[in-house]
C-alpha cells in the first residue's frame, strides 16, 4: 500500500476511517523514505473515536492504539471531525493539532423521477404508511429498543395504519431468523437495499428512524432527510441541527421514549409531517450538500499545502497560543 499510494505522487492523502492499514502506514507516508518527500495526510476517525465507538473491541483497539493508531493521529497534518461532539471526542483523547470541522455529504435526488416498487409492496397493504430503519444491523444502532417499543404499540400500529420495516444487514441473518421465531406485528425484516433498490425504500417510507447510542455522522439519516422524510434521530446522531430547523425529533435509543416518540409521530397531521420533511431537505441543501463538502475541502487542502491563514472551520487547538 506504500509502494501503491507512493507510486501516484499524491500531493495529499485523505484517509477516512481507522483501525485498518491505511493508518498503520500514515507514519511510513508522512516521514518518507530513502530521500523521499513526506506526504500531508488528513485523517477522518468518522467517529471511531467517540466513546461509545471506543467500547467495541476494547481490547484490541487498545493494542493498536499503542502499535501505531496514536502515532498515526498525531503525525497527521489534521484530522477531519464531522461535527461538535467528535471535535470534543478528539480533544478529550489529548490530540492537540488542527481539526477541521467537515461533514460528510449526500446527493439531492429528482423527488419526482419515478421509483422502483419498495421491497416491501406486496406486505404493507397500500395507502398504509411505512416508518423506515434503513442501516448496519449492529447493537450500537439501537434495534433493539426499536423493537420492543413496536412491539408495544401493536394496537396504535394497527388502528393507525403504519409498519416498521428495517432494512439493512450485517449480523448473519440473525434478527430474521429471530423475528420468524417471534414474530412482532407489523415489522418487516429485510435484506440489504442499494441503488435504485435503496430509492425506492426512500421513497415510498413515510418516516425514518435511527436511535442510535454511537455514530459518527449517518449517512442514512442525511439521505432520509434529503427525501423529504421526518425522522426520530437519538442524541448520539449528531445532528442537533436536524431538531433545531424542525425537521426531526430527538429520540432516546430507550424503549419508552421510542414508543412515546413514534406515537406522536403516527397522530402528526399529514402536513405536519410533509413540514418536517421539507425542512430536512433544506438543511441537506445547505450544509450537507457534496458542493459544500467539496468546497471545504478544496480550502482545507489548499492551506495545508499552501500555508497562509487557516479556513474557519479549522480549529486549531493547542497551535492557537
Amino acid at each position: 500500500m506504500i509502494k501503491a499510494t507512493r507510486a501516484v505522487t499524491p500531493s495529499l492523502a485523505h484517509i477516512h476511517g481507522l483501525w485498518r492499514s491505511p493508518t498503520r502506514i500514515t507514519t511510513s507516508l508522512v516521514r518518507g523514505c530513502r530521500g523521499s518527500r513526506g506526504l500531508p495526510v488528513v485523517i477522518a476517525p468518522h467517529g471511531m473515536l467517540d466513546p461509545g465507538a471506543l467500547r467495541y473491541s476494547r481490547w484490541k483497539k487498545r493494542l493498536v492504539w499503542r502499535l501505531w493508531e496514536h502515532q498515526a493521529l498525531v503525525v497527521a497534518s489534521c484530522l477531519q471531525a464531522l461535527g461538535q461532539a467528535e471535535l470534543v471526542a478528539i480533544r478529550s483523547l489529548g490530540l492537540a493539532g488542527p481539526v477541521a470541522l467537515i461533514s460528510n455529504g449526500v446527493g439531492l435526488p429528482d423527488l419526482e423521477r419515478p421509483q422502483l416498487p419498495p421491497p416491501w409492496m406486496q406486505m404493507v397493504p397500500e395507502g398504509e404508511r411505512v416508518l423506515l430503519f434503513l442501516g448496519r444491523f449492529h447493537a450500537k444502532k439501537g434495534l433493539v429498543p426499536l423493537l420492543e417499543a413496536w412491539h408495544s404499540l401493536a394496537a396504535e400500529a394497527r388502528r393507525q395504519g403504519w409498519w416498521l420495516v428495517v432494512v439493512g444487514f450485517g449480523d448473519q441473518g440473525q434478527l430474521a431468523a429471530c423475528l420468524a421465531r417471534e414474530p412482532i406485528e407489523r415489522c418487516l425484516v429485510l435484506g440489504p437495499c442499494f441503488g435504485a433498490e435503496k430509492e425506492a425504500c426512500l421513497a415510498s417510507a413515510s418516516a425514518f428512524v435511527l436511535p442510535s447510542f454511537s455514530e459518527g455522522l449517518p449517512m442514512a439519516a442525511l439521505e432520509a432527510m434529503s427525501w423529504a422524510l421526518p425522522c426520530l434521530l437519538s442524541p448520539a446522531c449528531n445532528l442537533p441541527d436536524s431538531i433545531s430547523a424542525g425537521a426531526a425529533w430527538s429520540v432516546q435509543p430507550q424503549p419508552a421514549d421510542l414508543a412515546a416518540r413514534i406515537q406522536d409521530l403516527m397522530a402528526l397531521p399529514d402536513t405536519e409531517a410533509a413540514a418536517m420533511g421539507r425542512k430536512g431537505r433544506a438543511l441537506v441543501a445547505e450544509k450537507f450538500s457534496w458542493s459544500t463538502i467539496a468546497h471545504q475541502c478544496a480550502e482545507l487542502y489548499g492551506w495545508i499545502l499552501g500555508g497562509g491563514t487557516p479556513p474557519a472551520f479549522v480549529d486549531l487547538g493547542k497551535a492557537r497560543s
